[in-house]
């Protein structure tokens, strides 16, 4: 068996992009200097804040919780608040659900829970089964979209309203470093490279439009199968099934492709985080590591003639993109 390149005792695991064996106090100990790492390099929790954090079920969540509230009680006068999402996927969320719920017991918060059902009066399987529905009776001007589509605009919407529902100023999402290395790869791949600047920087957005909460990233320096063992080793509970639609998506080939990538060539992901690092630093004059937020910013933002949400005003007939989408689906 291995040693440990940190101390010398028997290793846990191999990271192959650095070539070290570690064992499971070192490895915990690195992914959280990390994490401590990503918060000095994006500026993402300070005195006074008070942190949505959004929480699954899954692997991701869980060590971001974990993690930020190591932080919180070390930094001082930061408030978290744990809370999930709902989107109505049945035998997926609802498990996830309770892994969540164990884990902020284990934690010591309270977890609030927000549903598409109350947000949107539509479940994500009423959204598909609709649509299904719609595109069976080849419905004229309608256009099927895929499921991710619909989830992602539910979604981010849902967690703005639910971080600026329960008074937060910031929300942490679980997004890691595969999250933002399939981000930029199906931007590239799609022809879309200007989607990179409205990314934000890889740890979040620096300072959000008003109406919404400052969305931040502190998982984005660890990969997924790190968020997954540090949970195993911490005795994390976690939901480690996927969600039922996820067959449709482009992201879930691009998953692939570099899964298999990092296989034959470690760090391959790393080097696109770094990549796209590089690039935000061009578009801000090489002055930083900042996003391209003033990009974005020339957007006017416009508000929602249904439901009253700000939006980037692309949208038509003066809807949010939710709304839109519900109103193609005959839910409103």
């Amino acid at each position: 068996m291995s040693a440990c390149l940190k101390c010398g005792l028997p290793a846990a695991m191999r990271m192959e992009y650095t070539m070290q064996d570690l064992c499971g106090g070192c490895f915990t100990a690195q992914f959280e200097r990390r994490v401590a790492k990503t918060n000095r390099d994006f500026s993402l929790l300070r005195r006074g804040d008070i942190v949505a954090v959004g929480v699954s079920g899954g692997k991701d969540s869980a060590a971001m919780l974990y993690c930020l509230d190591k932080m919180a009680k070390r930094i001082g006068g930061i408030t978290l608040k744990p809370i999930l999402i709902d989107e109505g996927i049945e035998g997926y969320r609802n498990v996830a659900a309770l892994k969540a719920q164990e884990l902020c017991s284990q934690l010591g918060y309270t977890l609030q829970t927000f549903s598409y059902k109350e947000l949107f009066s539509a479940s994500m399987d009423e959204v598909m089964a609709r649509r299904d529905e719609l595109a069976q009776e080849g419905k004229e001007g309608f256009t099927p979209r895929i499921s991710c589509t619909y989830c992602g605009v539910f979604r981010k919407q849902a967690l703005n309203k639910a971080a600026l529902g329960v008074g937060a100023n910031k929300l942490a999402v679980g997004h890691n470093a595969d999250d933002t290395a399939q981000t930029f790869m199906m931007n590239l791949m799609r022809s879309e490279p200007a989607r990179n600047g409205p990314m934000g920087s890889a740890g979040g957005e620096e300072e959000p439009q008003e109406g919404f909460a400052r969305r931040v990233k502190p998982l984005v320096y660890n990969l997924e199968i790190e968020c997954a063992l540090f949970c195993k080793l911490k005795n994390l509970p976690f939901h480690l099934g996927g969600c039922p639609y996820a067959g449709e998506s482009f992201r879930g080939y691009v998953k692939d492709f570099l899964n298999g990538a990092e296989k034959n060539y470690p760090g391959t992901k790393f080097n696109l985080l770094h990549s796209f690092l590089e690039i935000q630093k061009g578009l801000n004059g090489g002055k930083s590591q900042k996003s391209a937020i003033a990009a974005s910013r020339e957007i006017p933002m416009a508000q929602c003639t249904r439901c009253g949400e700000k939006h980037s005003g692309r949208s038509t007939g003066g809807l949010c993109k939710a709304c839109e989408f519900l109103t193609e689906l005959q839910f409103a």
